[in-house]
């Protein structure tokens, strides 16, 4: 009789153990993999959201030195309207695969894009992020921007802050 109980106690015992473990691993991956992995998911979703209305797809109307004006294709709220952007020294042109812009410097867009082109353009509150065209017909790949000093403007700023 004394033995069967120290049987029922032990198998107890051991499955009080079993059933910690499981619920202790559960948990632990509940709260450190499975929630996590929801939030990013869902914070990927709308980063993705707040990228595609920002993305603008269109022909160059106008193009001057620190603006240029597109007729947005489709892309964002904006189809069928026409969009005027300006650029900053952190605006990022693109020509086919290569970088044109340099770091700190503010681009010269006239340069670069024509009236016509086809220009892909990551546009917010105005101002243009980031500018993108494909190469024209017969168009060698421009070369990337030379490592240099920082643009006479950025010096300034530098020299302001110290």
């Amino acid at each position: 009789m004394v033995c069967l109980r120290k049987g029922i106690l032990a198998l107890v015992v051991i499955a009080s153990l079993l059933v910690g473990a499981v619920a202790g691993f559960g948990g632990g991956y509940c709260k450190y993999v499975y929630v996590p992995k929801k939030q990013a998911m869902e914070m990927a979703r709308k980063q993705e959201e707040e990228l595609n209305k920002m993305v603008r797809h269109g022909e160059a109307l106008e193009v001057k030195p620190e603006e240029i004006t597109i007729k947005v294709e489709k892309g964002g709220g904006d189809i069928g309207q026409n969009v005027t952007a300006r650029v900053n020294e952190y605006t990022t042109v693109q020509v086919g695969m290569g970088f044109v812009s340099r770091p700190g410097e503010k681009p010269d867009l006239t340069k670069w894009f024509k009236p016509g082109d086809k220009v892909d353009m990551l546009y917010r509150d105005g101002q243009a992020l980031a500018l993108h065209r494909e190469l024209r017909p017969g168009e060698q790949a421009p070369q990337a921007p030379l490592p240099g000093p920082p643009a006479p403007q950025a010096q300034q700023q530098q020299g302001q802050k110290q």
